[in-house]
């Protein structure tokens, strides 16, 4: 059986592999995949078939556990999710998709949107998630580019959908968790009948698997095209910095829309065999705190934002669950803070990362690794060579003390592989062979890395990334908007905020124009874009050759 091949690395395990060169770490990775399954990698790779099936002999091995805010909950096996999720494909199938045709999801945090990741991979389709906060021209933008055959929807988002429909020339079909629009496929009714027989396509390990959009910081978002890989390319992360234990219950506090959710603590803990949690609602302290003492989690993945709502109210109540032994955090960077205030309600220490869509989670600070300091980074990875480069040009890594642009020399497993019909621009993200994540880092005398800013001026708001161009452009379709820039800013509760500067007619109502811009970009962008803060200034600081001076708003 899998788990008797394959078990949790020891500590001993992890820090050897920590000295090994990346070629000769990535050799032993697949080797100890190889064994698992009885498949060569170089052969074929199915992320279905590593992160599910190998899995499911064990009927009654638990993969995942949904709750709802009511306290309702409903398990699901591996067996299960491999039999639905197989069913799924053969209706795929007979309603003709083919291998590389994309399958767009507008799903909540609910079986079936792990059950259509599933079934998109073991057909050799490409999944294309799509988070429901999106607004109808973010989602427009998303399918226009990737021309999906198919969008599952749950009924929830529906008349979401609509809007966003409209915009296209040739819609996709639809398929409706639930009730759905007249001319709507029924995704139960096609799985109840469906056979479970469907055999997994051989997928190639660098093939294509998942489409993944950012949140365009330069131009409209881009595709980041995610190879059947990445669970491979995500299981340094995941045992070194998660190193969890055969008992171990993850809860995933992210949404599967992002990269973040759907594997860094999701599929890649699946991965490993472990039970996941997921609480189906909107994020509420109270009601996860319950979860995690009711079934029993004991290790938590969120953005930092959400620990921190989470430890005040567990410090004003009855504190932490004792069967909570450590938490993991990206997409901001850890404040001191939080990590003190989580230490006085737990045994186990908050484990910050760092990652891209594009590259994966390549910085970290690992267990039984260096001290933690909350707000830098430790250690690179396990698999990749992790260099600062000066921001300007040049192939050689900065060396000792330095600030520069964080870079990966060519992994051999990588988050992405191109960008979605623009090669162009995907070449440009290289120096030689290094891989430009357009972050810029700052390494202390002890080797710790601590994050200055992003490159592109992405702001991280409560663990969603947003591109001020994209906020920008709606707050300029206004009429009385005459400049516009958009920043973030400093927020106790969320680490950071979406604050915009504008200059505006003299003559508009300067309330009412917030009010409505505010509406415009929850509508159109998401309800996480909007900026919480608007100010109004007579001019905005530019350089000689027009580019906002950002750094000056911020300050």
């Amino acid at each position: 059986m899998d788990d008797v091949v394959r078990t949790e690395p020891d500590q001993q395990t992890l820090l050897r592999e920590r000295t090994l060169s990346s070629a000769d770490y990535w050799a032993g990775v697949e080797a100890r995949t190889e064994a698992a399954t009885g498949v060569a990698v170089s052969d074929w790779f199915n992320t279905a078939h590593e992160v599910c099936d190998r899995w499911a002999d064990d009927p009654t091995r638990l993969a995942l556990t949904f709750r709802t805010p009511d306290g309702g909950r409903d398990e699901w096996t591996y067996a299960r999710l491999r039999d639905d999720s197989r069913r799924l494909a053969a209706a795929y199938r007979a309603a003709g998709l083919r291998r590389g045709d994309r399958v767009a999801a507008l799903l909540s945090k609910r079986p079936e949107t792990y059950v259509a990741a599933l079934a998109a991979w073991r057909s050799g389709l490409v999944h294309m998630p799509m988070f429901v906060g999106l607004g109808s021209e973010a989602l427009a933008h998303r399918m226009r580019t990737a021309t999906p055959a198919v969008v599952v929807v749950d009924a929830e988002h529906r008349d979401q959908l609509g809007p966003a429909l409209a915009l296209l020339d040739e819609p996709p079909a639809v398929w409706c968790v639930g009730p759905g629009e007249p001319g709507d496929a029924d995704l139960r009714d096609a799985l109840a009948g469906a056979s479970a027989a469907f055999e997994t396509v051989h997928t190639a390990v660098d093939e294509g698997a998942t489409l993944m959009f950012t949140s365009g910081t330069t131009g409209p978002p881009k595709g980041c095209l995610m190879p059947h890989s990445l669970p491979l390319c995500n299981r340094s992360f995941a045992e070194h910095c998660f190193a969890l234990r055969p008992d171990d219950v993850m809860f995933c506090g992210a949404d599967p829309g992002w990269s973040y959710g759907l594997y860094t603590i999701g599929f890649s803990v699946l991965a490993t065999g472990h039970r996941l949690v997921v609480h189906t609602g909107g994020f509420d302290p109270e009601v996860w705190l319950r979860t995690f003492a009711e079934e029993g989690v004991t290790y938590i993945g969120a953005a930092p934002s959400a620990l921190r709502r989470l430890v005040a109210v567990a410090a004003a109540g009855e504190g932490m669950p004792p069967s909570v032994r450590g938490a993991t955090c990206a997409g901001e960077p850890l404040d001191a803070p939080l990590g003190r205030a989580w230490q006085k309600l737990c045994d186990g220490e908050i484990r910050d990362g760092y990652g891209q869509t594009e590259g994966g989670m390549v910085l970290a600070n690992l267990e039984g690794g260096p001290e933690i300091v909350p707000g830098a980074l430790s250690s690179v990875v396990p698999g990749f060579d992790v260099a600062l480069l000066p921001e300007d040009s040049g192939e050689t890594p900065l060396e000792g003390e330095a600030q520069g642009i964080i870079a990966l020399r060519r992994p051999r497993h990588q988050g992405s592989v191109t960008y979605w019909n623009a090669p162009e621009l995907w070449a440009a993200r290289w120096r030689g062979e290094w891989f430009l994540t357009g972050d810029v880092a700052r390494r202390d005398a002890e080797g710790r890395y601590w994050f200055v800013g992003r490159g592109d001026d992405l702001i991280i708001t409560s663990g969603y990334n947003v591109g001020p161009t994209e906020v920008e452009s709606v707050l300029l379709a206004h009429p009385s908007v005459l400049d516009a820039a958009v920043v973030g800013a400093p927020d106790p509760a969320r680490g950071t905020v979406v604050r915009a500067v504008l200059v505006a007619d003299p003559d508009a109502d300067r309330e009412a124009l917030v009010a409505h811009l505010q509406a415009e970009v929850r509508e159109r962008i998401g309800r996480h874009a909007y900026p919480r803060i608007v100010d109004f200034v007579d001019e905005l600081p530019r350089t000689e050759s027009g580019k906002i001076k950002r750094n000056l708003l911020r300050g």
